[in-house]
């Protein structure tokens, strides 16, 4: 009996033990406006979806205790402090709250506010395309005398998310933890799509690579870091926003299916679940 205690996974020789599972990040782990939305761990105005990943995760895993604290807009400064400013007036408290040293896996999707991928991409909107019009390409505000402004962001990122999952590891120091990559925003090909998403070629082009180099940055940070890099960038090459509704994954002024534009969609979050679900068991050597 002794020997095939020692052979069982430690949660298994421990039945007594729960299993605990948290979820924490920004928008594209919550899922606003995939309805219907959670309420359970944070405020309505977090938009946290019922389908997102890590509720379906939960589903595929069944741990015995699930939080999900993720919420729209989160930056990695939101898992210290009160997140002010959401769209209700609601406050989201800070996302470490939810561990202690009971949990078992943590998974973290964040960083592209705190890179300001989003924000920068929307100044890359233009109403005309390549050649008409006064207005430049977005690319030449971004990188000037050699020096590129979303790459010195992404890196900032980089170090702080490194600190924050130091942190997640003290809090709780027994869980596995799972630093979740962005999906396929944009076409991997970098072949633009305008006006159906309305990117010039050359800053579509330069988009994609930056959109790679943070999700580079996260994949740095986990292996930095005692953390696990869950790639779901790549299964869902393909699927980007210049696709047809059904074909796209992550949507763009279409909303079909129902999601916050230039987010994960139901589609996404269906694909991309299991492939977390996989990367906790392989770790945790879970059945």
């Amino acid at each position: 009996m002794a020997l095939l205690c020692a052979l069982l996974p430690a949660k298994a020789a421990a039945a007594q033990d729960p299993f605990v599972y948290v979820a924490m990040g920004d928008s594209y782990t919550s899922g606003p406006l995939v309805m219907p939305h959670d309420t359970r761990w944070v405020p309505q105005d977090c938009g946290q979806s019922m389908r997102n990943y890590p509720h379906l995760v939960n589903l595929l895993l069944h741990p015995d205790i699930f939080r999900d604290v993720s919420c729209g807009s989160a930056t990695i400064d939101d898992f210290y402090r009160p997140q002010t400013g959401l769209p209700l007036g609601n406050t989201n408290a800070p996302q470490l709250w939810a561990l202690n040293d009971k949990v078992d896996a943590v998974t973290v999707g964040i960083g592209g506010n705190d890179a300001g991928f989003v924000g920068d991409a929307l100044d890359c909107i233009r109403a005309e395309p390549e050649g008409v019009g006064t207005q430049p390409d977005c690319v030449d505000q971004f990188v000037r005398n050699g020096v590129d402004k979303i790459s010195q962001s992404i890196e900032q990122m980089r170090i702080k998310l490194g600190t924050a999952l130091d942190d997640i590891h003290k809090k709780a120091p027994h869980a596995a933890v799972f630093v979740v990559s962005y999906p396929d925003a944009l076409p991997d090909n970098r072949l633009a799509c305008w006006p159906y998403v309305p990117f010039r070629p050359r800053d579509m082009a330069y988009l994609v690579r930056k959109f790679k180099e943070m999700n580079r940055a996260e994949r740095s940070a986990a292996e930095a870091h005692n953390a696990t890099y869950v790639d779901i960038y790549t299964p869902s090459i393909g699927h980007d926003a210049c696709k047809p509704p059904a074909l796209a994954w992550v949507n763009a002024v279409v909303l079909v299916p129902p999601s916050f534009p230039a987010h994960p969609n139901d589609l996404s979050f269906v694909h991309s679940a299991p492939v977390v679900a996989r990367a906790i068991r392989a770790k945790l050597h879970m059945r």
